[in-house]
């Protein structure tokens, strides 16, 4: 006759979602997942049965925190068009922006220069579904990283502007920036704050504008060189210039789309920007593809 053995797989260490199943079961083996005796039919599957749905609950309980996150982006994304006649009145348009960023750091020069960093973008920026030219934006810049995780920068930007009537516009910009960022338990958050000084050769005063953005990228799963990305950042001016800057809120940008890293080096991210901007008369909600290439060296 069969023996019959009474167990627990409290002490099955790999699986603690099974510490509370006790049964009595005929027969007993071992099983390579586990130090001690474990089922071997029938109790075994409903142990897997089990973890599977642990592991589910706790999967889907994983993507709260994250929903959230984006739920309160996309919040402070629409808070410019909270009246009802907002979207009405806007100027709509599509573009397409493109950049190319390149960044690493000094090592390659001396090993004790690691910490010191360097940044190199350029954006192109067309109008009227990519049919002119609207900006052209090279933005270089130096930083120094204080920990693991946060790093400050200083950098030049030169923009020239394409007005649908008139002559181009240059405006040369002096930019500072602080910038954290770190692994979270769901994937890396970054916080970006932005001072810059604006010059514009169609005014002579200063300009300040202050830039805030949080971004989220969410590995997949599946395919943890995919990933979610979701990023907002909000401009106020700091004053009002005879350029046209008008102290108060600027414009707000978010943006959602997909990442792809191709190899350590190779970043790209490509997604949606919904970009409202706070103008003197009508004001503007831009549709954007966004095309962004970033080099890691």
């Amino acid at each position: 006759m069969a023996r019959r053995r009474a167990f627990m797989l409290g002490s099955c260490r790999r699986f603690p979602a099974t510490r509370r199943i006790v049964g009595v079961v005929p027969g007993y083996g071992r099983h390579s997942l586990c130090d001690d005796p474990t089922p071997s039919r029938g109790i075994l599957i409903m142990t897997m049965q089990m973890i599977c749905h642990g592991s589910i609950i706790r999967s889907a309980r994983s993507l709260f925190p994250a929903l959230y996150l984006i739920i309160a982006m996309v919040a402070c994304s629409l808070m410019p068009f909270a009246s009802p006649t907002a979207w009405a009145d806007d100027a709509e348009d599509f573009r397409i922006w493109g950049n190319v960023t390149a960044r690493g750091n000094f090592g390659f020069v001396d090993p004790g220069l690691k910490r010191w960093r360097w940044w190199m973008e350029v954006q192109p920026r067309s109008r009227e579904s990519g049919k002119e030219m609207d900006q052209l934006l090279i933005r270089p810049g130096i930083g120094y990283a204080l920990t693991d995780h946060s790093t400050v920068w200083i950098g030049y930007a030169h923009v020239t502007n394409y007005p649908v009537a008139g002559d181009t516009i240059h405006e040369n910009r002096m930019w500072q920036q602080y910038q954290w960022s770190g692994p979270t338990p769901l994937g890396a958050f970054t916080s970006r704050t932005r001072m810059e000084q604006r010059w514009q050769d169609n005014g002579d005063d200063t300009g300040g504008r202050f830039r805030q953005m949080f971004k989220f990228n969410w590995p997949f799963s599946f395919h943890p060189a995919a990933s979610f990305v979701a990023w907002d950042e909000m401009f106020v001016h700091l004053n009002t210039t005879d350029w046209g800057a008008r102290q108060g809120f600027d414009q707000n940008r978010g943006f959602a789309g997909i990442g792809y890293r191709w190899q350590s080096h190779i970043l790209t991210e490509i997604g949606y920007i919904n970009q409202f901007v706070n103008t003197t008369n009508t004001d503007r909600m831009n549709h954007i593809l966004s095309l962004n290439l970033f080099l890691d060296f």
